[in-house]
């Protein structure tokens, strides 16, 4: 089975890969024979790179992590070491067990045949009651949120990734652990979180990476082993799915960059950044960015942006009963339950305690118009864990606030309107660290953040370093001065930058997604071959842009940049 805090190998894990395969095929023959036919489709298609050449003796070793058996995640980890072995790297990709057929089978496809098996690496009983009794010291130190979120063990930080598991479980902001039931899940748990640290310590030392790539970097699934990794002295490399689904994003992470989201930009880089000639041009381009984001053309966007139309700001005005004469203020929420603990410092316990400290501040605040929308990913995250029901954050408001006053309207996800409206009519916009805090600034609003990471302290947002400095700004926000020309130009850059010079954009694969499975199927998303040969492979030059990349350690961020003054 498989908890908030990890992975407990079950009979299942134990079967012959074939014996695994018949018992999905029972369990789900429709969809068993769909992963079939896709399967040998996909070993057609790239059959040119399993003829690249064997990696040569001592060649370096690139650890792909893959504990997961989603196959558009899977396709997307064998294109990168199939890039990386081109070159001339080793891959070897870490599984969960013996048994994981699937993403043996699919990597094989590539030509990827060099595995280890995270079940493999057991404490041994000496490591398991050393754990028992590490446990046994965090616990009696207590349980709150500040405490857990300290907790270290063998170099992996695993106090945040304990909460953010515990909050997706339940899908709420804050992890409760005043409640009986929740403390005794940690104290049952907790001594597995342990062992699967030293899992991954023993894991990394087996395999000797020079270099690893994963895509999700964080959860007890994947945290220990990143951490692990770079304790070992081998960068982690986090590829994640931007806005659009023919690009990924590509962060080194290393000692210093271990807590920084993988879609900023290193300071050193945005340097760069700010030396960049602003021009009309580049204005229209950031534009059109802006209108692709807005209008549909990217499906990985557009389920954040479902079914909405651009509003001018009288209609706004109408529709939400606004008062003309104050400022207008809008919190965009975070999915709550996604907890986002990872990247930076917050200034609040968890997201559910930012969320209500900041609902509570606005209704205090009767100077402004205060608009709090609810995130748009609150409706697919729900849909594909089959969760239904009241929204946290209306929980949240009905047993800590209550009634909202007039001066503060809720958006649910599912409103018509736009982001990129509520960001030409706000004067503010509020924020951890989220998308809104680079946008809306381009559109001329303030943005006021709760937490360091991804753009803060890069000379366009309104940071504050305590919670009591955070919600002074919010109680006076009426009196803030608007931003300047110059940090408008500032975030005009920056966005430009993140859309432009950070995807890395595959020309030798394509997507393909079911909108309609709601993410309920093996196969909702998907990847193809467009190359089907070396020389195109070669001819459209991602990969080795790719490989080229990861292999030079001196570059934090994949960043496609012109060089000075064109």
């Amino acid at each position: 089975m498989t908890t908030a805090f990890g992975e407990t190998f079950s009979w299942r894990h134990k079967l012959p890969g074939f014996l695994f395969d018949v018992w999905h095929f029972v369990a789900s023959p429709t969809e068993e024979v769909a992963v079939w036919a896709d399967y040998f489709r996909t070993r057609r298609e790239m059959a040119f790179l399993r003829g690249v050449p064997a990696p040569v003796s001592g060649a370096r070793r690139f650890l792909v992590i893959s504990l997961s058996t989603f196959i558009y995640q899977i396709k997307l980890e064998s294109i990168l070491a199939a890039g990386m072995r081109a070159k001339g790297w080793r891959p070897v990709v870490l599984v969960s067990s013996r048994s994981s057929a699937l993403p043996l089978r699919y990597f094989r496809a590539f030509g990827i045949d060099d595995f280890a098996y995270f079940q493999d690496f057991e404490p041994t009983a000496e490591e398991a009651t050393r754990c028992a009794e590490r446990a046994d010291g965090f616990l009696s130190a207590g349980l709150s949120c500040q405490t857990v979120k300290e907790w270290s063990f063998e170099g992996s930080w695993i106090g945040p990734q304990i909460l953010s598991s515990l909050s997706r479980d339940a899908f709420r902001g804050s992890v409760g652990l005043e409640d009986a039931t929740v403390r005794e899940k940690v104290r049952e748990a907790l001594p597995d979180v342990l062992k699967r640290v030293i899992r991954a310590k023993k894991a990394i030392t087996a395999v000797k990476p020079h270099l690893a790539m994963v895509i999700e970097a964080n959860y007890l699934h994947y945290g220990p082993l990143v951490d692990m990794a770079i304790a070992s002295g081998a960068p982690v490399i986090q590829a994640i799915q931007p806005w659009r689904e023919d690009a990924l994003m590509l962060k080194r992470l290393g000692r210093e960059t271990r807590r920084m989201h993988p879609s900023s930009i290193a300071p050193r880089t945005f340097e760069r950044v700010r030396a960049l000639p602003w021009t009309q041009d580049r204005d229209r381009e950031l534009a059109q960015e802006f209108a692709d984001r807005s209008s549909g053309k990217w499906f990985v966007q557009a389920r954040n942006q479902p079914n909405v139309r651009d509003f001018d700001g009288a209609e706004l005005i109408r529709s939400l009963d606004l008062d003309l004469a104050k400022k207008t203020v809008v919190v965009f929420s975070h999915v709550l339950w996604d907890a986002n603990l990872f990247y930076g410092e917050d200034l609040f316990d968890d997201l559910g305690d930012w969320f209500i400290r900041t609902v509570a501040a606005a209704c205090a605040n009767p100077n402004a118009n205060w608009i709090v929308k609810l995130h748009p990913a609150n409706i697919w995250k729900r849909a594909s864990a089959n969760v239904d029901g009241e929204y946290d954050e209306v929980r949240l408001i009905r047993e800590h606030i209550g009634d909202l006053p007039d001066h503060v309207k809720l958006l649910f996800p599912d409103t018509d309107i736009s982001s990129f409206s509520l960001y030409r009519l706000a004067d503010w916009v509020v924020t951890v660290r989220g998308t809104p805090g680079m946008e809306a600034p381009c559109f001329g609003a303030g943005a006021i953040t709760a937490g360091t990471g991804r753009y803060s302290g890069l000379g366009f947002t309104i940071d504050s370093r305590t919670r009591d400095e955070y919600l002074d700004r919010l109680a006076r926000v009426h009196e803030l001065p608007p931003v300047s020309d110059e940090q408008v130009l500032l975030a005009k850059k920056h966005a430009y930058a993140v859309f432009r010079f950070r995807p890395w954009e595959m020309k030798s694969f394509y997507p393909a997604y079911h909108p309609r499975s709601r993410g309920q199927t093996p196969l909702d998303h998907n990847l193809h071959a467009r190359a089907r040969s070396r020389a195109e492979l070669e001819a459209n030059g991602d990969l080795a842009k790719w490989a080229d990349w990861a292999a030079d350690f001196e570059r934090s961020d994949y960043f496609d940049m012109p060089q000075a003054g064109s």
